[in-house]
C-alpha cells in the first residue's frame, strides 16, 4: 500500500472554513489522484491542504489539483 502525502497550499493564503469545506466537497477522490481534502484551522484562518498516494513532483500535483478545481468552477 503507497503512503499519503500531504500537500499545503500557503502560497495562495487564507481560507474561511466555509470555503474549504466546498472545496472538499467538490474535490474529494477527483481524478486519478484521488485527492483527499483537508485543512488546518488558526486563528479563524484555514490553509488548504490535500493528500494523495500518486508518484509526483509536489508541483505537478498541486497543478493538477488547481486545474481541476477551476473546471469544477466552469462547470
Amino acid at each position: 500500500m503507497k503512503r499519503m502525502r500531504d500537500y499545503f497550499f500557503t502560497e495562495l493564503g487564507y481560507f474561511s472554513q466555509e470555503t474549504c469545506e466546498k472545496v472538499k466537497k467538490a474535490m474529494e477522490g477527483r481524478t486519478y489522484m484521488h485527492f483527499e481534502v483537508n485543512y488546518s484551522i488558526s486563528a479563524g484562518n484555514c490553509t488548504l491542504i490535500i493528500s494523495t498516494d500518486y508518484e509526483g513532483t509536489e508541483a505537478e500535483i498541486k497543478n493538477l489539483f488547481l486545474a481541476c478545481c477551476l473546471c469544477c468552477i466552469a462547470g
